[in-house]
């Protein structure tokens, strides 16, 4: 049998290390392309092989993209920090991907965009920079000719994830800030999910249909509840869950994010908590030939290791 070979460009990445060990595991040949030697010894212990390009163009990208069944781009950001835009990273980027897949002669890009594109110029919290730029990347992806698979995530959690452990930490200092009364939903879906529906959509035999997948999980849920359930991941496993939850108006969270940062969080980053926005994982499940990880689950494997 014919070993399938996999490009990952962000692959140091907390989706991206999954990819790669995933893959690993499962008998694919993986390079992942990073900017830093750090990274790169990230993507050694997933086991694959990394290809450092501090300033990747088309020529470097093309050379580390020969011969992959299918190249993952998750290279991208979800704020403008550090002098980093969305024109230069998730639109820039993504064209020189692009233009590598053709002169590497791979067929299929799967790309990584975000649960609320389809609702740009429809919702407020869905109609700012960050989604524009990934709705100008899915065009790109659209018209370039090649087979584009492109999932759209709501919160992705599991081992290593950012959002589990801010919250384990509020509640283990007792108090929770919540951004109005939590009534915004979301629909979480664990990472080892995530991983394994890149590598079906890699493999299987092209072009199918669909091409475009909310990248959700089996339950939506308001946050409100997310939080409770978390609490109840971090109480079985042993963690102190003795919290209050602060609840501060959502103008406030809006004018903390402008001012520097709310909790963390730009306002772009802001506006994806508080979209509201959810899928339909039954694509999912037929794409990946298994009903998706349990929400419990999901946010168990992520407290055990937070």
């Amino acid at each position: 049998m014919r070993v399938m070979h996999l490009a990952v460009t962000g692959a140091n990445g907390f989706v991206g290390r999954h990819v790669v060990a995933h893959a690993s595991r499962t008998g694919w040949t993986v390079t992942g392309v990073v900017r830093s030697e750090a990274a790169a010894r990230i993507v050694s212990a997933a086991g694959g092989c990394p290809v450092e390009l501090t300033d990747p163009d088309v020529d470097t990208l093309s050379r580390a993209f020969a011969g992959a069944r299918a190249v993952v781009h998750l290279a991208q950001i979800g704020a403008e920090r550090g002098g980093q835009t969305y024109e230069q990273v998730n639109v820039g980027l993504t064209e020189r991907v692009l233009e590598a897949c053709h002169r590497a002669g791979v067929q299929r890009l799967i790309f990584f965009s975000g649960l609320g594109v389809a609702r740009y110029g429809m919702k407020p919290r869905c109609t700012n920079p960050y989604f524009l730029s990934k709705l100008t990347a899915e065009t790109r992806l659209f018209r370039s000719g090649l087979e584009g698979v492109v999932f759209r995530p709501s919160y992705v959690v599991g081992p290593g994830d950012a959002f589990v452990p801010a919250v384990l930490g509020a509640v283990a200092a007792g108090e929770v800030e919540r951004p109005g009364d939590g009534s915004y939903r979301m629909q979480p879906v664990a990472v080892a999910d995530a991983a394994a529906l890149v590598l079906a959509a890699a493999a299987r035999p092209g072009p199918a249909f669909p091409t475009v997948f909310d990248l959700v999980g089996p339950e939506p849920l308001s946050y409100a509840g997310l939080l409770e359930r978390l609490a109840l991941a971090a109480g079985a496993a042993g963690m102190p869950v003795a919290y209050d939850v602060r609840e501060i108006p959502v103008a406030e969270a809006d004018r903390q994010a402008r001012a520097g940062g709310y909790q963390g969080m730009l306002p772009d980053e802001l506006d994806c908590l508080l979209c509201d926005e959810v899928g339909d994982p039954s694509p999912l499940v037929a794409l990946l030939g298994r009903p998706l990880t349990p929400l419990a689950d999901a946010l168990a494997n992520a407290v055990r290791v937070a």
